[in-house]
């Protein structure tokens, strides 16, 4: 089984927190020419997933929901046409709430094959939507939710973002419960970053904002956690939970290190040998495409990289570490030596082993990073 992912990178506006590769206009006929690229890119990479059998499909963004309904049907047809689609297929589409309507949302669900939604909602506060400079409002989100529902679909995702400036616990305790009301069947949560070159970057290093306090942060985390469980969501993976059933595939499948690739600028590869990523300018893209070239960069992985990439996805998913997987799959030397590094840990309380398996544990999650690190082979 594999996975495709294909990047949308147009935006109406650029949010605050985002690094994520996206260009802030709406050209109609640069985007009819991107979407032709992207079909043409699937003919210049038709080998790279070796036949594997499709088994997810993820439209992400950028905002993919600025596609008309005909559009994602000319770039799943190629797909189909192209490669072998699973019966279980999962095709998730991204959207913002003030993209999408009732009407958008019926012609997606009775015209389109898309059978799961992720919608970034963030928050259900005006003033952490105005902050973050979301197009959306608190309304808009869940009237979204309802549309969504009304119009069948049944396997919804949500984004929320916690960790924002002069953000309380109790301000993000009714973030939770507002989600939760809504009776979706995913949440994704995700503690805010400053990545370099955002607004929230330039902002924090001006004094314009500050960070909350490693100890708010834990307690929202904690918070998060609590209330997840109390609403039945697992906690299948650091900053997603889902109901029986409804974990994402797709995203399963990259911590899982299951193939996949990416189509469209700025889109990553991977084929269990090496990491792939295209360029980041939508109008190279387009020209290198129709030009026969794939305008990628590639980095071929060593023994190295691909243990300490299965340190890293595994330890951030539920099941944790296979050591059992790990001693068959790399070299005797260097499992040894994460061995006694993961019984060292299990002393801090960061981590736990249930059989051969090692995890993190609830107060482990909230500083998996650094954990992560300190486990890499060097």
């Amino acid at each position: 089984m594999a996975g495709i992912y294909i990047h949308i990178p147009f935006c109406k506006s650029k949010c605050n927190y985002c690094d994520f590769y996206s260009e802030t206009f709406q050209n109609k006929n640069t985007t009819e020419k991107y979407v032709l690229a992207l079909q043409k890119e699937i003919d210049l990479r038709i080998d790279y997933l070796d036949n594997y059998k499709i088994e997810t499909i993820y439209f992400g963004g950028g905002t993919p929901s600025v596609l008309s309904v005909n559009q994602i049907n000319s770039i799943f047809d190629k797909i189909n046409d192209s490669f072998e689609i699973s019966k279980n297929l999962e095709f998730t589409f991204e959207a913002n709430p003030d993209d999408i309507n009732l009407k958008y949302l019926e012609n997606l669900k009775k015209q389109t094959k898309i059978n799961r939604l992720s919608i970034g909602l963030q928050s259900f506060y005006n003033d952490d939507l105005k902050l973050m400079n979301r197009r959306h409002n608190a309304l808009q989100s869940k009237k979204a939710i309802r549309d969504a529902q009304k119009a069948g679909f049944n396997n919804i995702s949500g984004d929320l973002i916690y960790g924002l400036p002069k953000m309380t616990a109790q301000k993000w305790e009714n973030n939770l419960d507002a989600f939760f009301e809504l009776n979706l069947q995913h949440l994704s949560a995700y503690h805010l970053t400053y990545e370099s070159g955002t607004l929230f970057y330039k902002w924090l290093k001006n004094k314009k904002l500050s960070e909350i306090n490693e100890n708010n942060s834990i307690e929202q985390f904690e918070i998060l956690m609590k209330k997840a469980e109390s609403n039945n969501f697992i906690h299948y993976e650091i900053s997603n939970f889902g109901k029986t059933n409804y974990f994402s595939k797709h995203n399963s499948n990259y911590w899982n290190r299951v193939k996949y690739m990416g189509l469209g600028a700025s889109a990553h590869s991977y084929n269990g040998k090496e990491r792939e990523w295209n360029i980041t300018n939508v109008n190279k893209y387009i020209s290198s495409i129709f030009e026969n070239k794939i305008p990628s960069e590639k980095e071929i992985l060593s023994a190295q990289d691909k243990l300490n990439e299965y340190i890293m996805t595994s330890l951030r998913t539920s099941a944790g570490i296979d050591f059992d997987y790990m001693k068959n799959s790399f070299d005797k030397k260097e499992t040894s030596f994460i061995e006694k590094q993961l019984n060292n840990k299990l002393e801090t309380g960061f981590i736990q082993k249930t059989n051969n398996f090692y995890s993190l544990t609830k107060k482990g999650k909230f500083i998996s990073d650094a954990i992560i690190s300190e486990l890499f082979y060097c």
